[in-house]
């Protein structure tokens, strides 16, 4: 009897793969280490939905996928330091941009004045 799975397990490791910005070169050879016995090219056709594995197979090529997905770093959303450091041609200063009504003043300098929240409690009421 026919695996019903076989096919959309392919196409999610393709995604997978993709979004991760993994190759067949970087899978297969990690793969082999796992136990796996498809040859390269095999591997390369259950992909493109050319040829059919076994379950085995295929849950090992996902079980080597999801290892090298998760030794990868997460995405970050950046600091605007990183940004400039980025972009060091580029100069910005504070109050540029554009400034959209209700959302706040935006500073004019880089100076600001001190809040009673910059520095911590003092005394028996801390």
């Amino acid at each position: 009897m026919d695996d019903p799975w076989g096919e959309e397990q392919a196409r999610l490791l393709q995604e997978a793969l993709t979004r991760a910005g993994i190759t067949l070169e970087q899978l297969w050879p990690f793969y082999l280490h796992l136990g796996g016995a498809a040859h390269r090219v095999e591997i390369e056709a259950y992909l493109h939905n050319s040829l059919k594995l076994p379950r085995a197979q295929r849950d090992l090529l996902a079980h080597a996928a999801n290892i090298l997905i998760a030794r990868l770093p997460p995405p970050q959303a950046p600091y605007s330091t990183e940004l400039q450091s980025r972009h060091p041609d580029t100069s910005y200063s504070v109050g540029q941009g554009s400034h959209a009504p209700g959302h706040g003043e935006i500073l004019r300098s880089p100076e600001r004045e001190s809040s009673p929240h910059d520095t911590p409690p003092t005394g028996p009421s801390a």
